[in-house]
């Protein structure tokens, strides 16, 4: 049994769990905690049955207050439970709030502080009210205040005080901002350069303490920041590491609101007085000032080469915070730019200059460029090109960049389609969908659309319908380059995707690999020899990557269509009807993939006709061939037989002025020849083999019938072929059931055309049938015209 099953099965059990077990395994769990005798895995396991049970349904259930209680009292005194189960009572809490069954009056002892960790997550869950946060908000500012006092509570505190902060930004006072504010930079910029003694030492003789060390090795001449390094770190150390990771947030849930809209602690319902406002500006104005210290130090931190390689990932990320936090900074207060902007603009050029490939930072730096860039009339099209072109080749296939670069383009899509970053590297970003189809198919639903421009979107389509195939090209591409660092890779290689990676090494086969795994549009709508592309990774259909590839075509296909109809014009659709005709038979050959994006192609195509129903006369000789040869309906009969109706629909004059006799001859000439190959061809079958459905041949039948009814001069032409079509047909081995449908259609078209008038109304009804009042006009001739049509067709 697979684990998905196994998994559904354990829930489905846990779900239909009646009244009386879950009660009596709440009372297991309520005694399991309060004897003194029960093993910790005795009680983790009660514990975890309890989770399962809340977890499994969306249902309610009603826990016993007395448990409640005892859950709240175990998760918070200081008694033998294990640190697996105070996990577990902290989810448990959070998982069946908020509600006011939950109380934790205090957390003052005999409440145990260090269990914060655990019980700081169950208040907040509990929201403004239930989680009484204003009460809790001046407990841990009193906290965060207190010289002395734990410091890892604190850091705790200070944590919990910016998500407070920031979901409720009502709570805190301006008393209360003004000491956290004050707090911070105190840890920011007071911390101690020299190093903490070894708290593992015996030995109680004081020695000189060394200096904490650069990222280098050198020793730090300036203050102590996150990038300095020690072998033993204090409660400075690492309040000030502390302050730096929640600063930018921090910033976001303070320094970002208005001060007039903060209350004071003497009385939330009127406005503060002037001196709270007047000391809680003059803190956030040092906080800002420290911030902007310490981030520019950081920055000049990171261009020193570390002395242990190890420590480059640490450099590069505390580079991207000191970035992010300069650009709050900078939207805080815009006269910072001019000042911040030749930090930010060294750490680019010396980026771009290195070759060093950082694409997380590059996306920081874009950013701040973004947001504050007119301010000092700097224009940043080279680094768009650095990270949309060859950093984002390169490092589709990690996870944090490609979700990074998913986030960047989502945030700031109306820029990035004002300068045209998003058609211009479309190809790309869908890298990032080939590789993680099901991580990010919601988020390219929300910014494909901007994608598309009047000169992408044929190559848009083409590069949608070629997705599978990009993902095949980039996992063979993946395999072909491990295999040339570790051979020994090739052991658990399937031996039929060799051949793909032996097509990619292939020189020969280079320029269609570059084109499909192209880092920018405009090369070309597509390759002359899609076809062979499509036969030299075969063999990789059945990846599971690229089988998950191939199901989300059709639901980009449908939003691809939905944007063009609601915004193209006709000379864009225009250009879509040969390439809607020719990829129909042209896919990666996925036989599930294959049918699904044909039916979508069938159902949009029909779809643009009905807007724009002159696009018959406008690409009549690209349809015109299409309906001609008989090789377009092998293997894609469905699709055919949607463009036979369309004809048959939609070449009228009814629809377009300019569709002349000429014009309904030749397609008539065209799909009548058609028909008779056809029927030929099944009346030339062995028993119980069909070459072409009896959905087609009727289709086919009844288009001719109404290009007959718009020209007259056709009407003898078409009695005869469908008089010797039902004639040829009754002569074909084919089951009986489809001969009755095709004759009973043949005979009703025949009826029906002998009376031309009834049948160029029926046929061919004009285009405001939908809309107008035909069942309430007492002058129209629709009754009359029912009447007829009720004695020709029989019974």
């Amino acid at each position: 049994m697979s684990a998905p099953s196994t998994v559904e099965n354990i829930l489905s059990q846990f779900r239909g769990r009646s009244h009386n077990a879950l009660e009596k395994h709440y009372t297991a769990t309520l005694q399991s905690l309060q004897s003194s005798s029960s093993s910790p895995e005795f009680v983790e396991n009660h514990l975890r049955t309890l989770l399962l049970c809340i977890n499994c349904t969306k249902k309610k259930r009603k826990l016993p207050e007395v448990l409640l209680a005892q859950i709240v009292k175990a998760l918070s005194e200081k008694r033998r439970l294990s640190w697996r189960s105070r996990i577990l009572c902290s989810n448990i809490l959070q998982d069946y709030g908020p509600t006011q069954d939950i109380q934790v009056h205090s957390l003052n002892p005999p409440q145990d502080l260090k269990q914060l960790p655990h019980i700081l997550p169950v208040l907040l869950n509990q929201g403004q009210r239930l989680g009484q946060l204003d009460r809790l908000a001046y407990q841990m500012v009193r906290w965060v205040s207190t010289v002395g006092f734990d410091s890892e509570i604190q850091s705790r505190a200070l944590a919990s005080l910016v998500v407070i902060g920031t979901l409720h930004g009502d709570v805190m006072t301006a008393e209360q901002i003004y000491v956290l504010c004050s707090q911070v930079s105190d840890w920011l910029s007071q911390a101690s350069l020299e190093q903490a003694a070894n708290p593992h030492s015996k030995q109680k003789t004081k020695k000189m303490t060394a200096l904490v060390t650069e990222i280098d090795g050198a020793l730090c001449q300036d203050f102590f920041t996150v990038l300095n390094l020690s072998q033993f770190y204090g409660e400075d150390h690492l309040l000030n590491v502390h302050s730096f990771s929640v600063l930018r947030s921090l910033l976001h849930a303070t320094l970002c609101r208005d001060p007039d809209s903060i209350a004071t602690s003497q009385d939330r319902a009127e406005s503060p007085s002037d001196s709270a406002v007047s000391f809680l500006l003059k803190a956030q104005e040092a906080l800002i000032e420290k911030a902007c210290e310490y981030c520019l130090r950081v920055i000049d931190q990171c261009e020193r080469r570390p002395a242990r390689s190890q420590d480059l990932d640490l450099v590069y990320a505390c580079l991207i915070e000191a970035i992010s936090t300069l650009d709050v900074l900078c939207s805080i207060d815009s006269g910072l730019v001019p000042k911040l902007f030749p930090s930010i603009k060294r750490v680019c050029t010396r980026i771009t200059e290195e070759g060093a490939s950082q694409p997380r930072v590059m996306l920081s730096l874009l950013q701040f460029f973004i947001n504050h860039s007119n301010s000092v009339v700097h224009d940043p099209q080279l680094s768009y090109h650095q990270f949309f072109g060859p950093l984002l080749g390169s490092y589709y296939d990690n996870q944090c960049v490609a979700m990074d670069t998913i986030i960047f383009c989502r945030d700031n899509l109306e820029h990035l389609c004002e300068n045209s970053t998003m058609e211009r590297y479309f190809p790309n970003l869908l890298k990032i969908l080939a590789w993680n189809p099901i991580s990010f198919l919601a988020e390219f639903i929300h910014i494909l659309p901007s994608m598309i421009s009047s000169s992408s979107a044929v190559e848009m389509l083409h590069t949608i319908l070629d997705l599978p195939c990009m993902t095949a090209a980039l996992v063979a591409n993946y395999r072909a380059m491990r295999l040339m660092n570790d051979p020994v890779y090739a052991d658990t290689i399937s031996p039929a995707h060799l051949k793909s990676i032996e097509g990619i090494r292939n020189p020969d086969h280079k320029p269609l690999f570059t084109y499909i795994c192209r880092n920018q549009s405009g090369q070309g709508d597509t390759i002359s020899k899609l076809n062979f592309l499509h036969s030299l990774l075969h063999e990789m259909e059945s990846h599971p990557r690229v089988m998950t590839c191939a199901e989300s075509v059709p639901i980009l296909l449908k939003l691809y269509f939905n944007t063009i109809l609601e915004y193209g014009d006709q000379a864009l659709v225009c250009q879509l009807i040969p390439v809607i005709l020719e990829r129909a038979g042209l896919l990666y050959q996925i036989p599930a993939f294959q049918k699904d994006v044909r039916k979508v192609l069938s159902e949009e195509l029909v779809s643009i006709f009905k807007q724009c129903p002159s696009l018959i006369i406008e690409e009549r000789l690209e349809i015109l061939d299409y309906v001609s040869a008989l090789r377009h309906i092998t293997g894609n009969e469905d699709f055919f037989l949607h463009v036979v109706w369309v004809v048959g629909e939609y070449t009228s004059t009814s629809y377009d002025k300019r569709c002349s006799t000429d014009t309904i001859i030749k397609f008539y000439e065209a799909l009548e020849t058609l028909l008779y190959e056809i029927s030929v061809l099944v009346q030339s079958t062995p028993n119980g083999k069909d070459l072409y459905s009896v959905r087609l041949m009727t289709v086919m039948m009844t288009a001719l019938a109404k290009l007959a009814s718009r020209c007259q001069d056709l009407i003898p032409r078409v009695l005869l072929c469908l008089t010797k079509i039902a004639q040829q047909q009754t002569k074909t081995s084919s089951d009986d059931k489809h001969k009755k449908v095709l004759l009973d259609r043949a005979n009703e078209l025949i009826n029906l055309l002998k009376l031309p008038d009834i049948a160029s109304a029926i046929l061919g009804p004009p285009p405001d049938i939908n809309s107008g009042r035909w069942h309430t006009d007492n002058i129209t001739s629709i009754p009359i015209l029912l009447q007829a049509a009720s004695k020709i067709v029989p019974h």
